[in-house]
């Protein structure tokens, strides 16, 4: 029991350090692109959750290093009725009842402050796309609904909620917190339940997006993060169930485990854009500089150039996602976005009706007019208008082409 204990505790301070690298990469991502004030609220967010994180891995640690796996379950009536409250073994199944129901309570928070980041970062990330504002609406609303029916479900499945540290007699399962089967089904299916509805909001726009399959498929295999977060949700529901009973700090090992998952899968599409020019330069060692150049910065979904058009060029909105957003994380998206801007007030707008216009960019320039016709020089601006204007005698057609 010794070698496990202090296998799981060097366990448990690898997946903390681990998790920590992960989450001072993501920070270092977001100064790097958007500096302090491009942070968003999902940022806030996940220096609670990094909070919480600790809290329940010392818990776990309690749990193991000093109340020795013990808590209330695992006994007998007659050892119920035969053992000292005043012995060491009454002391150790005590607290580990206690930390264990503290810790219950902190890995539902942390999963569900985790929740709310993704939240946030789709909301972000499908900005101006029909109707996806619904989706994060109903997300938020499910989210906090499911969150406090955690809560609920942990302050009021065991009445008088000190009987969860109770041992004589025996509090009944419910009162049990190390192997809760109330408690541990209920948070699993709700767990599985939203994290399936997150994935549902990021995966069409991404599927129906005009992006290149290699970068579609790597979004894909990213939003589905949640799949494997799910399958760890299993894992602990299972294991806590079966063995429980034999060793209580299953609900330990397998709490920590899962939340170090969630922890990592949920920083991902922020520390992604530190590796991603290593990632890509395996699978474009044909793309040339200039086009390595102009990918740099993520393309807005939907708005992919097609083979046969010029890099540069700035294709109509998609009919399917009309405002469609950037790939990859949202630091792409803001320096795409701030950068298209500043290019041209109107970038983002659409021309009124009898009226069209196509504008091209030089990457890396501001729009403006050229009228040098020299092989070296680049047109930055190509305008094409036809203006119809309704007047008294008639109907006057201006049209006017510049090159």
């Amino acid at each position: 029991m010794a070698d496990a204990a202090q296998a799981f505790v060097q366990e448990v301070w690898g997946l903390q350090g681990t998790a920590y690298l992960v989450v001072c990469l993501r920070y270092y991502s977001r100064f790097t692109h958007l500096g302090w004030r491009g942070l968003s609220w999902d940022d806030a967010i996940m220096f609670f959750a990094v909070l919480v994180y600790t809290a329940e891995s010392v818990m776990a640690y309690l749990v193991v290093a000093y109340w020795k796996g013990l808590a209330n379950n695992d006994m007998t009536d007659a050892q119920r009725a035969t053992l000292d409250p005043e012995s060491e073994e009454w002391r150790l199944r005590v607290n580990g009842s206690k930390t264990h129901v503290v810790g219950l309570l902190l890995y539902t928070t942390l999963l569900w402050l985790l929740k709310a980041c993704w939240l946030v970062y789709y909301a972000r990330l499908t900005d101006g796309v029909n109707n996806m504002h619904r989706w994060i609406r109903w997300g938020i609303v499910i989210v906090a609904t499911t969150y406090v029916a955690c809560l609920l479900v942990a302050f009021f499945k065991c009445i008088p909620f000190n009987h969860q540290w109770q041992i004589n007699p025996s509090p009944g399962n419910n009162c049990m917190p190390a192997i809760s089967s109330l408690q541990t089904i209920f948070v699993m299916i709700m767990n599985t339940a939203t994290d399936f509805y997150l994935m549902a909001i990021p995966l069409p726009v991404v599927w129906k997006s005009h992006l290149p399959w290699r970068k579609k498929v790597v979004l894909l295999v990213m939003f589905s993060g949640g799949l494997l977060e799910m399958v760890f949700g299993i894992l602990r529901c299972v294991s806590i169930l079966v063995l429980g009973d034999v060793d209580p700090a299953q609900s330990g090992y397998w709490s920590v485990r899962e939340s170090f998952v969630s922890v990592v899968l949920t920083n991902m599409p922020m520390v992604y854009p530190l590796f991603r020019k290593f990632i890509e330069k395996a699978g474009s060692v044909t793309r040339s500089k200039g086009a390595s150049q102009g990918d740099s910065k993520g393309y807005k979904l939907g708005s992919v150039p097609g083979r046969g058009e010029p890099m540069v060029r700035r294709q109509k909105p998609s009919a399917s996602i009309p405002n469609d957003t950037a790939w990859g994380s949202k630091e792409n998206i803001i320096v795409e976005r701030e950068q298209t801007l500043a290019g041209s007030d109107d970038a983002s707008m659409e021309l009124p009706k009898h009226q069209t216009g196509v504008v091209s960019f030089a990457q890396g320039r501001t729009p403006s007019r050229s009228t040098s016709k020299g092989p070296d020089d680049r047109i930055v601006v190509t305008t094409e208008y036809t203006v119809t204007e309704a007047a008294p005698q008639g109907s006057k057609n201006f049209s006017r082409r510049e090159y």
